[in-house]
């Protein structure tokens, strides 16, 4: 069986989401220092993308002994898309746990992410130097897989792998033809350890095609948590503003400041006057985002201690409108509010959309919950979840 470590809980529900069938629900724990885990697909979560590097290393330690111990012998690490976070550090902590050979497949053909020649690329653009970034971490260099083999099928990548015995490769990749080619092949090979973004799930479970969910439960209302800043998400917020979503700003400065009570009971007010069918709590990051920003830097915050801050206006919007839908946007932000309401994890059921994955909540009083990376989906994403969600159930056909 399959057994993902993740960095976050939105990448790890989303790998889930693309993994889970009808009636095979896939379980997304967050990581217990002595807890125990169940011999089926499932995914650990280990809350370490912005942890101190010693600690997070130490958590997907301890996230691949609990999945070996519970005889998981196919293993998967989830890393970033855009790779924030310790990703280096991490990958290079989960190849020493696994003990044994790696291939690493950090392309997003979804999110139009490529890898080339070791070297991410996004919308047409070089970026990271993949090879040498994991290589510094490492302390020696990993080989790339070229495109060309990939696209010589499983043969030709079996083969590569047999003649090249380097235990952690970087796959180059632009299609997810190509990471399914790249898994066969790697397969073959006798590897049963990967790391890569949304796409190889689907590919590691040998999974083709998405079938239509349903959410778990029905609801009359949804409630929209957004703590992202990306610009994809700024763009959905607007739109899901722009079709009638009772829109609640969270001022982040009187949050964070002296008035942080005063801001949390005006929140209350609105929530609890609130009538429409989506109700949107942000933190309105299309005009607060860079004064944020130089408020945390001046602070020395990391995201995480924003997320922190912002889960309360969060946790009362969740506590105020019990019997709604959930969807939570950004990683950090989905982790802080877990954390807050002392949820341990998702039993994700299938997804919406590419990386939307729908779950059901650990509390009964919510019928389900969806969750989305701050940087994935079209700008009507928001929208198009409540419509499906909701349905006739709000007027719309």
């Amino acid at each position: 069986m399959l057994g993902i470590v993740a960095d976050d809980l939105t990448g790890g529900a989303a790998i889930a989401g693309e993994i889970a069938r009808p009636g095979k629900p896939v379980p997304v724990l967050r990581l217990q220092t002595d807890g125990r885990v169940e011999s089926r697909t499932l995914v650990l979560e280990t809350g370490s993308r912005y942890m101190p590097v010693a600690q997070a290393e130490q958590r997907v330690v301890s996230a691949v002994q609990q999945l070996r111990q519970a005889g998981f012998t196919l293993l998967m690490k989830k890393i970033d898309s855009t790779l924030k976070g310790n990703v280096a550090a991490e990958l290079a902590a989960f190849a020493k746990a696994v003990g044994e050979r790696l291939v690493i497949v950090p392309a997003c053909p979804a999110m139009h992410i490529h890898v080339r020649a070791g070297y991410q690329w996004k919308s047409g653009r070089q970026g990271i130097d993949i090879v040498a970034l994991v290589g510094q971490a490492l302390g020696w260099a990993p080989l790339s897989l070229p495109l060309d083999v990939v696209r010589g099928g499983a043969a030709a990548v079996s083969a590569w792998l047999r003649a090249n015995d380097c235990p952690v490769i970087i796959a180059d990749t632009e299609t997810q033809n190509d990471i399914r080619q790249i898994v066969s092949g790697a397969g073959g090979a006798g590897i049963n350890a990967y790391a890569g973004v949304y796409g190889l799930g689907r590919a590691l479970a040998g999974l083709a095609g998405k079938p239509d969910m349903q959410p778990p439960g029905e609801a009359s209302r949804l409630v929209v948590l957004v703590g992202s800043t990306a610009s994809a998400t700024v763009a959905q917020v607007d739109y899901l503003i722009e079709q009638g979503a009772v829109n609640i700003a969270v001022r982040v400065s009187s949050l964070i400041g002296d008035d942080g009570e005063r801001e949390l009971s005006r929140i209350r007010r609105e929530i609890a006057s609130a009538t429409a069918p989506i109700v949107l709590v942000h933190t309105d990051a299309k005009s607060t985002a860079d004064s944020v920003s130089r408020y945390c830097q001046d602070r020395g915050w990391s995201d995480r201690d924003l997320a922190q801050a912002l889960a309360a206006p969060f946790a009362e919007a969740v506590r105020g409108l019990p019997g709604a839908g959930i969807m939570i946007v950004g990683g950090e932000t989905t982790g802080a509010l877990f954390d807050m309401l002392a949820w341990r994890g998702l039993l994700v059921t299938g997804e919406f959309a590419d990386s939307v994955p729908i779950a059901a909540p650990p509390d009964a009083a919510y019928p389900f919950i969806l969750t989305k990376p701050g940087a994935f989906g079209t700008v009507s994403v928001l929208q198009d979840a409540a419509q499906k969600m909701l349905g006739a159930r709000c007027g719309w056909q």
